[in-house]
């Protein structure tokens, strides 16, 4: 454990509403205060901004649309924690930003393997509690697989009716994507393109056999 060293981050989207939260400098932990945060609550009843447990429950929702989306085959599950942390990675970092869908900042660090957040895994725990996910297989394996429930159908339709149309479209192809590339194309992608997620990971040699990727020390 350490001490954290909290820095204030403000945030204004495009429409002006404004918030801000503190993330600590070495851990990269994340917090609201509560006034913000209810701030954040009520904006998004009437407009777009997605919270981690709404882009975990988006990104399982979209895998039903792919028999709507070229005939592709249903995917309505994600495939182990990695996977589910990476893919969530990958829309925070690429997705969202290109698209421009205000989100919540879900406080990445580079961990044993790559980019982690705390964040994500209580988010997706409190999805499986409060029965909006469920899971089949052995937890924190690869054979473990996340669904959906009927109740978490519901709030994922309801997150994915507010999107733009090429949001929409966007955002299946992404999944559509990486569920082809599966787990070992991901993490290679992840970790050749952000390789400041990568000083901490024990699984380098693994994916780049006989290649030395930029690492920082520490």
């Amino acid at each position: 454990m350490h001490e954290h060293k909290w820095q204030k981050q403000e945030r204004m989207l495009k429409d002006d509403f404004k918030y801000f939260y503190y993330q600590c400098s070495l851990c990269h932990d994340v917090k609201y205060p509560a006034p913000e945060l209810q701030k954040i609550f009520d904006y998004k009843k009437e407009h777009l901004f997605l919270t981690v447990p709404d882009v975990a429950l988006l990104l399982l929702f979209v895998g039903a649309k792919y028999p709507e989306y070229h005939d592709n085959p249903l995917k309505n599950y994600i495939p182990g924690i990695t996977f589910y942390q990476k893919l969530m990675f990958l829309f925070y970092k690429e997705i969202a930003p290109e698209y421009e869908i205000p989100t919540e900042n879900p406080g990445f660090y580079g961990y044993k393997y790559g980019p982690y957040s705390d964040k994500i895994d209580n988010s997706i725990h409190v999805l499986i509690e409060s029965d909006l996910i469920k899971t089949i297989g052995r937890k924190s394996t690869k054979k473990e697989k996340f669904y959906l429930t009927e109740k978490g159908i519901a709030k994922g339709k309801e997150i994915f009716n507010k999107l733009s149309s090429n949001q929409k479209n966007r955002i299946i192809e992404f999944r559509l994507r990486w569920d082809e590339k599966k787990l070992v194309g991901l993490k290679k992608y992840v970790y050749s393109r952000y390789k400041e997620y990568t000083n901490k990971s024990v699984i380098l040699d693994e994916l780049f056999p006989g290649r030395k990727l930029f690492r920082r020390r520490g």
